[in-house]
């Protein structure tokens, strides 16, 4: 499936021209599509590693973004979320969830003009039919040289719904918060390598705040004239916040790493 994924991806991209910038894997940057511009990206990002347990999640999205003008962008998510897991010794289960997201990124700051470039973004999403999740982030760069620093603050919504005897229920909210640290060095105008670190802290309704957790790893960046290619690995390192629902290592609610691939097109 994932070649399958890369293949179509690779094949389309060298169809158009002139895509948009963008450098890390999971960390935004400020950077918004002219008026009129319209983007592809697709990802694909493998999660794998549970305690006492085989597990193997594939997450496959593809975006269209649009540029409106007015230092305004917004997305279009198609998602597909792919869970395989062993129930017992001897055998696997697998699960599939299709989704959709929107997503609006408003440019504030320019750092051409300011010290900082500074953005702000939203983003509503509906998954498997029985899940809304909404989502902030602030979004902070820097480019100094041929290096580029980026920084993401994020909080989402997340309720999950069930309908029972005609009625519609709703279970208890989530709060995930979530830092992103990046920094990439240009050695050449298409290429970068870079480094990645993220920090996934858990908050619950019920739980109240279950864990922080340290994810870290190298970023590669390579862009071409009409596409770019994000490759990005990220270990789990660690967890600093523990109670009674995590220990050092979370491996149930996360994983042991991660991979992403990204790959952008634009078609004009």
């Amino acid at each position: 499936m994932l070649k399958g994924f890369i293949l179509s991806a690779f094949i389309i991209s060298t169809l158009f021209a002139d895509t948009q910038d963008r450098f890390f894997g999971r960390t935004y940057t400020t950077n918004i599509l002219e008026k009129g511009n319209i983007d592809l990206e697709f990802w694909h990002t493998s999660r794998f590693g549970h305690r006492n347990q085989f597990f193997h999640a594939q997450d496959q999205r593809m975006e269209v973004e649009i540029g409106l003008g007015g230092n305004v962008q917004t997305a279009f998510y198609f998602n597909r979320f792919q869970k395989r897991f062993s129930t017992t010794d001897n055998g696997t289960q697998t699960s599939v969830d299709i989704g959709f997201s929107n997503e609006w990124k408003w440019k504030v700051l320019h750092e051409s003009l300011n010290r900082i470039g500074l953005a702000l973004y939203g983003e509503w999403s509906i998954k498997g039919g029985d899940e809304a999740e909404l989502e902030s982030k602030i979004i902070i760069d820097k480019s100094v040289g041929k290096s580029l620093f980026a920084f993401n603050g994020t909080v989402e919504y997340e309720k999950e719904f069930e309908w029972e005897n005609g009625k519609l229920h709703s279970g208890p909210w989530k709060l995930p918060v979530e830092f992103d640290a990046a920094y990439l060095y240009n050695l050449s105008p298409y290429i970068g390598i870079g480094f990645e670190i993220t920090n996934a802290n858990e908050i619950s309704k019920v739980e109240k705040w279950r864990h922080s957790v340290f994810f870290g790893g190298p970023t590669f960046n390579y862009r071409g004239t009409n596409w770019f290619v994000i490759a990005n690995y990220l270990p789990q390192w660690g967890n600093i916040h523990r109670t009674d629902f995590a220990a050092y290592k979370v491996l149930d609610v996360h994983e042991r790493a991660e991979v992403r691939i990204l790959l952008g097109i634009s078609l004009r």
